[in-house]
């Protein structure tokens, strides 16, 4: 079988380890657990989604396939059917803001402006910065698919089911906090993420 690599939460990191690949394709319709919504101006409202335990990095496709990491099911086919289903695949942005004083995490921010969705939704998580994810940025060609997977721990490994959701996204950089703060979404999302890790959102 393939490997694929992860990297989980910075606030909740686990020892390195590879994690099989199980491939299987799961359809079911949920209702999604909203999360706390702002609004930015008067005609946008944005929510953050948070409730994902990090980011997988498959090397084997012709561009890089970035998995979206789930420890639950549910909230990982509701995080496909309401929301990433209805994205446009070239209005999907997604960031990487290195932190300038620690090279050695960075932010991981996830959103489209949809024009389906009366909300936009920001996928956002603080990550350790792995060799995995140094070899991404420096492979990145233009262009990555953007992908589903559950974990799930066995007695003495873990298994990664992938879903057949898919996504191609062509909006990826990588930023640095200077640059990352020029975009006011971008800045509020940091801002959120520095709330979470210290316990006051």
């Amino acid at each position: 079988m393939s490997k694929v690599q992860i990297d989980k939460a910075l606030f909740n990191l686990g020892s390195k380890k590879e994690f099989l690949l199980k491939a299987q394709k799961k359809e079911c319709a949920t209702k999604i657990r909203l999360r706390v919504g702002i609004s930015l101006n008067d005609n946008t409202t944005i929510k953050w989604f948070h409730d994902f335990m990090g980011i997988g990095y498959h090397f084997y496709d012709v561009h890089t396939k970035l998995l979206l990491v789930f420890s639950k099911r549910k909230t990982l086919v509701d995080a496909w059917n309401r929301i990433i289903k209805w994205w446009p695949d070239d209005e999907i942005k997604m960031r990487f803001v290195e932190r300038e004083e620690n090279d050695d995490s960075f932010q991981f921010i996830l959103y489209s402006e949809s024009r389906i969705l009366a909300i936009t939704w920001v996928f956002l998580k603080h990550l350790k910065a792995s060799e995995h994810y140094k070899k991404f940025k420096d492979d990145y060609d233009g262009a990555a698919n953007l992908g589903f997977a559950l974990y799930i721990p066995r007695d003495d490994f873990y298994e990664l089911e992938l879903f057949d959701y898919k996504k191609r996204v062509t909006d990826v950089k990588f930023l640095k906090e200077t640059e990352a703060d020029q975009d006011p979404l971008v800045f509020r999302a940091r801002q959120i993420l520095r709330d979470l890790e210290t316990g006051t959102n």
